[in-house]
């Protein structure tokens, strides 16, 4: 399987380049109407859509380039996502190449033209057969043909014209490989081909040593030649692996009453319509088709009886017989969609009858505030009717039909409410754990404020251009206004359900502390309780700004601050504003660690290594520090120097770009931490828990 960690658009409607944004396994694209959201999804699908859907130059390049810049889809790129190898892909890789060190990711680019260009990362290196191996083999041909010795005086014209015959041939043969050619490919296989052909003709007694020696110069060359080259190889592999990806814009809501003629009718004509895509989903989930249940609802009988024809007994049974299956079928299915949509659906219990009458196929519900009383689906709420169409599709289309698939919704949930829209978060998280699902939305109810680092704010300029934010949260306020929403309705919720608050002073400190938590909690090392909840404050700066915000509900949080200049001056300030009784709930990193007076930051809790690959992944760049950066304080601080000193420009925001990385390989157990970390990890939370 390949997983995609990150996809970049360009020359598609209204985005020229997206750059490359990260992926998570839900990622969730913000911004207003027109922002550039669904375009990103549309972009996206077409790269390898679960039906065939080519990109079309006329329509999506864009509109303000097209007539001067466009000419060959072949130069055009249009999407890239870059895979990451599972582990049975990593081990066939390493049978290709004979070596343990490969390639970790694959980028591939989708061009207007539908080609397919695909990268390594580190790049393979193919095994290059070079021209000059084969010059020196002709050259000792021919000077082995200058010796060949006449048997008998009156052979010696015969054998002369022999030598000069096989020198001439060697020589020709020798201009025809330039010494700096690379044979491994088709023409230079072709060329040792006719090479070694050739030879054969010059075989007789006098010469077999010879052609011999040739011959076994060259066979192993031509084996080389002929193999497929490691970067085509491999190539084959990824295009064999790249997931299928599912769209979905508008769920079509399912009708209470479906007849039967009427759907096989539509099915025929419109086998794409929303709508038709849904009612197909729920009768694949029956496990028969819309054709058998109408089969298997016919009744012989009838029709004879409309014939003035009586019917006989084992007509009459084999139609009863035919109505009981149906029946039975349809209970079963009945009790295994109420089984599963509870499990997701939290608003209240729900009991979903399936049931068929004649060319009338039905949905009942009943719930358990009123269990006798069935309601026909349309009945029912705006958001059940989306909620359970919805989950219809993707139970099929996903789980069944399109395994590993990555999904991507466009504006799902709008009828339901927020709760339900909280929920339906929990829903998408039960998803990945077998598909990568990526969705738009401007519902502050639909971003995980948990997960804040999940989601990708997209903007447009004043040109109509869109833009996606990556390091940071952008200036555009109605696009944050959901992120804003999401993050002040967690923050709220800490508030008034904790009155252990933990204040510290970046994104970065809150997936750092959130993880590492865990991490100690697996390895059954001291972590923090789930009644101690951390609120990132924005930078030093806001710190006061943020505790001012709880001490007004009269709850006093706990700081946490670097073991920095920036952070005891920031203690200062607050032990003079608003702690000044309190000064037990400011905590400074050095001293809770028992490294007082030293310059550190989360971190260099974590240290040099893991942050350093972790760096490298995010700038492209190899930043390598030495002793004179390790001098300089912290490990964010060692960075920023080395950074200075090898002239390589650090992007805003690179420290929680490198935190979302680190915390995401921990999750998927691509980091293993060392004890000392987690020990060290332990005594930080263990400080934290006597605070309080």
């Amino acid at each position: 399987m390949l997983k995609a960690i990150r996809f970049r658009v360009q020359n598609f409607r209204n985005v020229n380049d997206s750059g490359w944004i990260p992926l998570e396994k839900v990622t969730a694209f913000v911004g207003r109407n027109e922002s550039g959201k669904t375009t990103l999804l549309k972009a996206l699908h077409k790269f390898n859509p679960a039906t065939p859907e080519p990109y079309n130059p006329q329509r999506e390049f864009p509109r303000d380039r097209y007539t001067h810049e466009f000419n060959n889809g072949k130069d055009w790129p249009v999407c890239s996502v870059a895979f990451e190898f599972d582990k049975q892909l990593q081990e066939k890789i390493k049978s290709i190449l004979g070596k343990e060190d490969i390639p970790q990711v694959a980028v591939c680019t989708k061009f207007y033209d539908g080609t397919l260009q695909t990268q390594f990362e580190p790049k393979i290196e193919n095994k290059i057969i070079e021209a000059k191996e084969v010059i020196p083999v002709l050259k000792a041909f021919a000077s082995s043909a200058r010796r060949i010795k006449a048997l008998a005086p009156e052979q010696e014209e015969q054998i002369q014209e022999l030598r000069t015959n096989l020198a001439t041939w060697a020589a020709e043969w020798e201009k025809k490989f330039i010494p700096s050619m690379n044979l491994n490919n088709k023409d230079g296989a072709t060329l040792l081909s006719s090479l070694r052909k050739e030879s054969e003709k010059y075989a007789k007694p006098e010469t077999a040593d010879m052609i011999e020696t040739l011959q076994s110069a060259i066979d192993p060359l031509l084996e080389d030649a002929q193999k497929i080259p490691f970067d085509q190889q491999i190539t084959a592999l990824i295009k064999d692996r790249i997931p299928v990806l599912i769209y979905f814009d508008d769920y079509g809501v399912l009708d209470s009453a479906i007849c039967l003629p009427s759907f096989l009718d539509e099915l025929s004509r419109a086998p794409d319509d929303s709508r038709i895509r849904t009612v197909n989903a729920m009768f694949k989930h029956v496990k028969l088709t819309a054709q058998e249940i109408a089969s298997l609802g016919t009744e012989k009988a009838q029709q004879l009886r409309d014939q003035g024809q009586q019917p006989s007994a084992e007509i009459i049974a084999q139609d009863q017989l035919q109505k009981e299956a149906r029946a039975i079928k349809l209970n079963s299915a009945s009790l295994d969609i109420t089984g599963r949509f509870n499990t997701w659906y939290g608003q209240r219990r729900h009991t979903i009858e399936y049931q068929a009458d004649g060319n009338y196929f039905r949905i009942w519900i009943a719930d358990d505030r009123r269990p006798g009383v069935k309601i026909e689906l349309e009945g029912r709420s705006k958001g059940f009717q989306w909620f359970f169409s919805f989950y219809l599709v993707f139970l099929v289309e996903s789980d069944e039909g399109h395994k590993d698939a990555i999904l991507l919704l466009d504006e799902p949930g709008l009828h339901l409410h927020p709760t339900a829209q909280q929920e339906l978060i929990s829903f998408f998280e039960k998803l990945t754990e077998k598909n990568q699902l990526l969705y738009t939305t401007h519902s502050p109810f639909l971003i995980d404020g948990e997960n804040i680092q999940r989601v990708r704010p997209v903007t447009e300029d004043s040109s109509g251009h869109s833009h996606v934010s990556v390091d940071g949260w952008p200036k555009d306020r109605e696009t944050i206004f959901p992120l804003q929403a999401a993050a002040g309705y967690a923050m709220v919720r800490g508030l008034f359900k904790n009155k252990k608050n933990v204040l510290v002073e970046g994104m970065s400190d809150y997936y750092y502390l959130h993880a590492l938590s865990n991490q100690c909690s697996i390895s059954k090392r001291p972590s923090l309780p789930e009644d101690i909840y951390i609120t990132p404050c924005g930078g030093t700066k806001m710190v006061g700004h943020i505790a001012s915000l709880f001490l007004g509900q009269e709850v006093c949080p706990l700081v946490l601050l670097d073991g920095d200049d920036a952070g005891r001056v920031r203690r200062d300030a607050l032990m003079k504003e608003l702690y000044s009784a309190q000064g037990s709930a400011i905590l400074m990193l050095d001293e809770a660690l028992g490294r007082n007076g030293e310059n550190i930051e989360i971190e260099d809790v974590l240290g040099e290594d893991i942050v350093m690959k972790a760096l490298k992944s995010v700038i492209s760049n190899q930043l390598k520090l030495n002793d004179a950066d390790r001098k300089k304080g912290s490990l964010p601080s060692q960075i920023k120097s080395a950074a200075a000193r090898q002239a390589i420009e650090l992007p805003d925001g690179w420290k929680a770009s490198v935190a979302i990385k680190i915390v995401s390989d921990l999750a998927e157990a691509k980091i293993v931490l060392s004890p000392s970390v987690l020990d060290t990890a332990s005594t930080l939370f263990n400080a934290i828990c006597v605070r309080f």
